[in-house]
């Protein structure tokens, strides 16, 4: 028997597997199938995995998710009920029409789910010094949870206290894509000066955690999309614009999270951390000398949660506490042999190419199998933005050989791109404006064909660093399998390795 998870429904649908030794079979994100953009949904050839005698686990829990519905007749209502109509009609199931008709073994609240892929991914054994922290925009109604080893809940706030919502809400006023397009918010916050971030503040403080006489229900602020927060931030955009809104949303940010992981620390010594918020590599950076270790989810969003519901489920069936993770390599497999020289050679030409080989990927970060390097030794940002339709602002990150990360960057790294550092450089297409990067550690055991091609250039070059970017075009997913890589190059111009 294996023990499968899924997110769906919602936004950015995955599936994974867990076998009964702990092995993580497979895991990947449904819109790397599709090719659309935090698809919500699994296409077929996902579930024709799932075998009949798996242990099926679903992320979220539909009683509460049904029951805290704002009122009747919302249109989200409305669209989850024909996915549902849709999806059994497909399957030939007679069943009713109701929300939380598919059938499945068992299901988890959002934020466990969260709690479950940072926990059980973790890579110490300790269990008595350990606590998980939650932090997404809204599952279910939470926003934010702690939880002890045991994933005894400890604290929680429930929407409209959230801090994903206000960053959320913020790149949606900038006329940016929400839920997609927090991380371009993060980006242009370096360009602004944080001229409100103090009134941000002292805004959320007013809110309340949750109502004490029903957990389960939002609270009575804000229950409506554009309420009384949306209102708020929307009349700071009008006085100072995207830019110090950007620097003002990230200080709060900040704040935030850091006053989160201060209250976490008084029940732990190390950190489990995990949903989409566990993306903000600025504020993973202030709070990573908090705690003795910390272990931040390398799949954090709703996609990563598929992983979060096989692994509980595996738990609970043999009570061990990790499941065996090594490397977030475990997508679909484009097996092919590709030659680091003539990678180089390309590079040396062009300065830019793509990667797409091995196992996908399964987080947000390319790490080398579905990537687009180029050659730090020119000031090709502008070059690669342009190809992947991007804003010219937007930084990328460099991938470096672990022996000479000090030599390059003062600050925390790790292998997931989860930390902000300083260069110590002057390579301006892998630093930031207010030089820093998002760096990624390609370490020795580097499970991708990335750590021979950094080799082979920093023999030829002295550079032990490459440009690293995901291989997609803005507002499209990486891509996936061989035949997405052959219209990538055809389409765009760029030789696909």
């Amino acid at each position: 028997m294996r023990y499968c998870g899924y997110s769906e429904y919602f936004h950015d649908a995955g599936l994974a597997f867990v076998t009964e030794e702990g092995n993580i079979e497979f895991a990947c994100h449904g819109e790397r199938y599709s090719q659309k953009k935090f698809d919500p949904n699994l296409p077929e050839e996902l579930y024709d995995m799932i075998r009949d005698d798996d242990h099926v686990t679903f992320y979220e829990d539909h009683g509460i998710r049904e029951s805290s519905r704002w009122h009747k007749g919302n249109w989200e209502d409305e669209i989850y009920r024909r996915i549902w109509v849709e999806k059994m009609q497909r399957s030939g199931s007679t069943a009713a029409p109701i929300f939380y008709a598919l059938v499945y073994d068992d299901c988890i609240s959002h934020h466990h789910s969260h709690a479950a892929m940072a926990y059980y991914t973790r890579p110490w054994e300790s269990t008595d010094d350990t606590v998980i922290l939650t932090c997404d925009g809204q599952g279910e109604v939470q926003t934010y949870c702690l939880y002890d080893h045991n994933f005894k809940l400890i604290h929680f706030w429930n929407h409209p206290k959230s801090i994903g919502q206000f960053y959320t809400n913020v790149t949606k006023i900038m006329g940016l894509r929400s839920m997609e397009d927090e991380y371009v918010v993060m980006g242009l916050s370096a360009y602004g000066e944080n001229t409100h971030g103090d009134e941000i503040i002292e805004y959320f403080k007013s809110l309340p955690d949750h109502d004490p006489d029903s957990p389960y229900s939002m609270t009575q602020m804000d229950r409506r999309r554009g309420g009384h927060g949306f209102k708020y931030l929307k009349s700071l955009y009008n006085k100072i614009g995207d830019k110090d809104l950007a620097a003002s949303i990230q200080a709060f940010a900040e704040w935030a999270i850091m006053d989160r992981a201060k209250f976490a620390r008084q029940y732990g010594s190390k950190l489990c951390y995990g949903g989409g918020v566990a993306q903000n590599i600025v504020a993973n950076s202030l709070i990573k000398d908090m705690f003795d270790d910390i272990w931040i989810a390398p799949s954090p969003t709703d996609a990563g949660s598929a992983l979060g519901a096989a692994a509980h489920s595996y738990a609970q069936a043999t009570g061990k506490t990790q499941v065996n993770w090594t490397d977030s390599f475990l997508g679909y497999s484009i097996d092919r042999e590709i030659n680091p020289k003539e990678v180089v050679d390309h590079l040396m030409e062009h300065r830019y190419c793509g990667i797409a080989n091995g196992p996908a990927e399964y987080g947000p970060r390319a790490l080398g199998n579905r990537s687009l390097i180029a050659d730090v030794r020119y000031d090709v940002k502008d070059t690669v933005n342009a190809i992947k339709r991007r804003q010219e602002y937007r930084p990328f990150a460099p991938s470096i050989l672990e022996e000479f990360v000090d030599d390059y960057f003062d600050g925390p790294t790790n292998e997931y791109m989860q930390y902000q550092s300083m260069a110590k450089h002057d390579y301006k297409s892998v630093t930031h404006v207010d030089g820093t990067a998002r760096v990624q550690v390609v370490r020795k055991n580097h499970n991708s064909i990335l750590r021979p091609i950094i080799e082979e250039y920093y023999e030829r070059t002295g550079v032990p660093m490459l440009l690293n970017t995901s291989l997609n075009i803005r507002g499209k997913p990486m891509v996936n399998d061989e035949k997405h890589a052959a219209n990538w190059e055809r389409e765009y111009g760029v030789k696909v390795f």
